[in-house]
């Protein structure tokens, strides 16, 4: 596989060269001030909008933003140019696009869509040394089904195999592990809200603050519940600043996320892995935004705070199919996921990359075998 891959540069100057390579020097050079054959707008805001979370004070200049704005539009002209000339180079390629959220990815994954190519969209994996791959996309947005009934009705014989654990990340925020924790409490892991899960998959949670806001007025109307909140351990900025402490809200950043969810009685998160990690243990979840096991009969499911306060309400006397669980579990880990590492690719990924491109790998078996007529 690896002698049919071409590489295209990302690199400014070294993306220029190339497109003057292929093109010539004059359509090189107006290629960033040319029109683009689809609206850039949505990638280029999207790129902005992650710099403003991530450095609000540079990137909530009007003048910082504006700049950025007009250097990456031109940047994107240049990039959609150079990618159409390399599949007009190569009439029968793919697109192989790692996450397709961000430029240039994103633009990738445009271009192969506006060509009628097809693509293959490849991300971390849920568990270590796994890998998402998938033609549609990664998460919510991959094929995997969240029809309870292709669960049910998958074979005994799918892997027995689970995951023992899930990655774990050095937190870049600081404080003490709090040791004091609540007899009973519900656990939130936070996310990062440059994130696409959150940007894209949060229909009603667009930041971390303002997730606070609803864990604490799910408090106030739920005096009995205590909650532990974990901010994401890869994102340097704390929004302890910027909320009300609550009495019966605890910040465990420095805290061990897997026992931090051990020792709870429920989970709440927007769409994380720890949700899945949640799920791994037994425990109950509860999910406000597009997640990939948002499958009914082994999380509950909130749309706003009114749903969020019904379903917490309920919770006590709901438990997740335990059969429905495991099957889901097992098939994602079995079958959904390919085994291996995207930065150290090994003989054996690279062919199962190539059956998934290819769609005649058992994961596309199992969807045009179980998957009802109107869903596939």
């Amino acid at each position: 596989m690896g002698a049919d891959m071409v590489s295209v540069p990302v690199g400014l100057m070294a993306g220029l060269r190339h497109l003057i390579r292929l093109e010539g020097l004059g359509a090189a050079l107006v290629s960033p001030f040319g029109a683009a054959p689809f609206d850039l707008k949505p990638y280029v805001e999207r790129n902005l909008l992650r710099r403003r979370i991530r450095f609000p004070r540079l990137f909530g200049n009007f003048v910082a933003a504006a700049f950025y704005r007009t250097a990456l539009q031109m940047r994107a002209r240049l990039s959609v140019a150079l990618l159409i000339a390399e599949f007009k180079r190569h009439p029968q390629a793919r697109a192989l696009v790692y996450n397709g959220f961000l430029m240039p990815d994103s633009l990738t994954g445009a271009v192969a869509d506006h060509l009628g190519r097809g693509k293959l969209v490849v991300e971390k994996g849920f568990f270590p040394k796994t890998l998402q791959c998938d033609r549609n996309g990664i998460n919510f947005g991959s094929t995997l089904p969240r029809d309870p009934g292709f669960y049910r009705s998958l074979p005994a014989s799918v892997g027995t195999r689970l995951p023992e654990d899930i990655g774990r990340r050095r937190t870049k925020l600081r404080g003490k592990q709090v040791d004091d924790l609540p007899d009973s409490y519900v656990f939130v892991p936070m996310q990062v809200p440059s994130d696409m899960q959150v940007l894209e998959h949060s229909p009603w949670i667009s930041g971390m603050t303002q997730l606070y806001g609803v864990i604490a007025r799910l408090a106030n109307s739920m005096p009995e519940l205590n909650f532990v909140v974990k901010e994401h351990p890869s994102f340097p900025l704390s929004i302890r600043k910027h909320v009300l402490p609550h009495p019966r809200i605890v910040f465990a950043n420095r805290n061990d996320t897997r026992e931090l969810i051990e020792a709870a009685d429920a989970v709440i998160t927007i769409n994380s892995t720890a949700g899945l990690e949640s799920l791994l243990l037994g425990k109950r979840v509860v999910t406000l935004g597009d997640a990939p096991y948002n499958i009914k009969g082994i999380v509950r499911m909130a749309s706003g705070e009114n749903e969020l306060l019904r379903v917490m309400g309920e919770l006590p006397g709901w438990q997740p199919d335990e059969a429905l669980r495991e099957a889901f579990l097992r098939y994602v880990y079995n079958v959904f996921l390919l085994p291996g590492n995207i930065d150290n690719p090994k003989p054996f990924l690279l062919e199962a990359i190539r059956r998934r491109a290819e769609g005649n790998d058992e994961h596309a078996a199992f969807i045009a075998a179980l998957r009802p007529d109107h869903e596939r």
